[in-house]
């Protein structure tokens, strides 16, 4: 009887304690410390009970305690229920300091059938990609085999794409043992490259078939309603910028020394904008005399220009897009860009084009650029560019200097996304979330010191500039 009723009063005191726990839960004003604590409990409580059952008490004692045990597991259940409602997600992105490791991209050696007229080249990444990859794979002649021609190809990933896809490539004389050789070229954007050149060789009853899948490029559709809408004709700007007009300088002022940049982001007075029937020129240039700026001073000798949003609360969202028409420069030395700054200052940045041109390989009819950069108080910590990209990779024209584009930019709580003439080319998964961003036009100029900055045009003519706002 002494151990039936002892046994009995811990019961009671357990049941006595689920109570608590389903009024507590029943609230539902728990912190999550309180929740996690509180699960821990029950535990403890349900390896209780379960050491009550196991000491043999009176069958009704049981009966008792067993049911006690089935509710400690419901309301268990429950908690972890809550516990997962409430408890904040892991932020792989650390608030805008951090980016997943990039994918890498590989090829291995394959065979084909014997007199196959065309190859289909593999294309692999390593792991899931948070943004678009685009890899670059190359064919070219072997032993005895021969490209048909000897062609460089791109394969776009695009977020949640299979790992695998596929490239294709005509060749010739690919009698048995006869090879043709691919390779890499470049890295690909937005990714790592892993592994070297490869085989491709004839073989009996070698098969070789192309892999489907993966979505396409998405068209551009602008995200919220239209809050900024201005055209060449009637753009406003000012040296300080205000409501409904641009500011000729940055937001920490009309130099960019980390950047290398020997252009000065003149005001008004340098005649750095023209309006004409074609649009608003941005015009770049060696001036008559450098400007000196700093003590000691540092002397800029030529003259870059911007329009820049951050004191422009009509063309600034949290969640939006942006579209510009423009048409670029090409003068070696120029540096025109498309981006966004967040009103809180940088970084992050979002690069939706830039033209290297001080880079002698670039090429400013063609080439196109995208970029994010993370971190926080004026310190990067992760970039994830996409440099080698072409007009051609998306079946576009190459006259970016010599006609009107559209280059378009849409953020939202989950995804970055760039487009020109309306066609996706990349995406990032957002890691930003919840930065207020406003836009940047410019022609920065990155030339020699002594260069006469003269071959090409330096102009970017801009056609309109729209802003949507979701958020």
């Amino acid at each position: 009887m002494k151990k039936n009723s002892h046994t009995k009063q811990i019961a009671v005191l357990i049941l006595f304690s689920i109570i608590s726990l389903t009024q507590n839960l029943a609230a539902q004003q728990m912190t999550l410390e309180q929740a996690q604590a509180l699960r821990n409990d029950a535990e403890i409580a349900e390896k209780s009970l379960g050491r009550v059952i196991e000491n043999g008490p009176t069958p009704e004692i049981q009966q008792d305690v067993s049911e006690a045990n089935r509710a400690v597991g419901r309301i268990s259940s429950q908690l972890d229920q809550y516990i997962g409602v409430i408890q904040e997600p892991e932020d792989i992105y650390q608030n805008g300091k951090k980016y997943p490791t990039a994918a890498k991209v590989e090829i291995k050696s394959f065979e084909v059938p014997v007199n196959a007229k065309e190859v289909h080249v593999p294309v692999t990444l390593d792991r899931e990609s948070p943004n678009t990859v685009i890899a670059y794979v190359r064919v070219y002649d072997g032993q005895g085999g021969r490209a048909n021609p000897d062609k460089t190809k791109s394969v776009i990933f695009y977020p949640g794409d299979p790992l695998t896809k596929t490239v294709s490539f005509n060749v010739r004389e690919m009698s048995e043992g006869n090879n043709v050789r691919a390779v890499q070229p470049s890295v690909p954007d937005g990714a790592y490259r892993a592994g070297g050149g490869i085989l491709i060789t004839a073989a009996v009853d070698a098969v070789n078939e192309p892999i489907e899948g993966g979505r396409k490029g998405e068209k551009f559709k602008p995200l919220g309603e239209l809050c900024y809408s201005e055209t060449g004709e009637t753009l406003q700007f000012d040296d300080r910028g205000g409501a409904n007009s641009f500011s000729t300088a940055l937001a920490h002022g009309r130099t960019q020394v980390g950047n290398g940049e020997t252009g000065y982001y003149g005001e008004i007075e340098y005649g750095g904008f023209q309006r004409t029937e074609d649009g608003l020129v941005l015009s770049s240039r060696r001036l008559e005399e450098p400007v000196k700026v700093g003590t000691p001073a540092v002397e800029y000798p030529f003259l870059a220009v911007m329009l820049s949003g951050h004191r422009t609360p009509e063309s600034q969202f949290k969640y939006g897009s942006v579209e510009w028409v423009v048409k670029m420069p090409n003068r070696f030395g120029s540096w025109p860009a498309l981006w966004l700054l967040p009103t809180g200052g940088w970084p992050p940045e979002i690069d939706v084009y830039e033209g290297f041109g001080y880079n002698g390989e670039w090429k400013f009819a063609s080439d196109l650029s995208s970029n994010l950069h993370g971190g926080e108080h004026l310190r990067r910590t992760f970039t994830r560019p996409a440099m080698r990209m072409s007009m051609g990779v998306f079946g576009l024209p190459n006259t970016l200097d010599s006609e009107f584009h559209r280059f378009a930019v849409t953020v939202d709580e989950e995804w970055i996304t760039m487009f020109v003439d309306d066609v996706e080319t990349m995406s990032y998964a957002n890691p930003f979330k919840g930065e207020n961003w406003y836009p940047l036009t410019n022609v920065a100029v990155k030339a020699k010191i002594d260069s006469p900055y003269e071959d090409g045009s330096g102009d970017m003519t801009i056609q309109s500039i729209k802003v949507w706002r979701a958020e």
